[in-house]
């Protein structure tokens, strides 16, 4: 015959068995969340870096017309300092 501890020893074995199911189920939530940040994280690192390489490609060309410039300016420089130079030489003679 079926005694109430037996039936109390069922309860608990079917409360146990939700419980288990339920930390389970907690368990594969938790992990597909961390989941989806690790996916997240990695999509910005990924994003981050390709900005990272425009912001450097972009450095690096306006480091190549910096110093194409420079090169410039001292050309135009002498350059005006040879007509001043002319300018003063023909004040002179005048």
């Amino acid at each position: 015959m079926i005694e109430s501890k037996d039936i109390l020893f069922f309860v608990l074995a079917f409360c146990v068995l939700w419980f288990t199911l339920f930390v389970s189920w907690l368990i594969w939530q938790v992990a597909m969340i961390l989941k989806n940040v690790n996916d997240t994280v990695s999509d910005v690192r990924e994003k981050l870096n390709m900005i990272e390489k425009a912001v450097s490609s972009v450095k690096e060309r306006f480091e190549g017309v910096a110093g194409i410039l420079g090169i410039v300016g001292k050309g135009v420089e002498k350059v005006v300092e040879y007509a001043s130079e002319k300018r003063k030489a023909s004040k002179d003679k005048d």
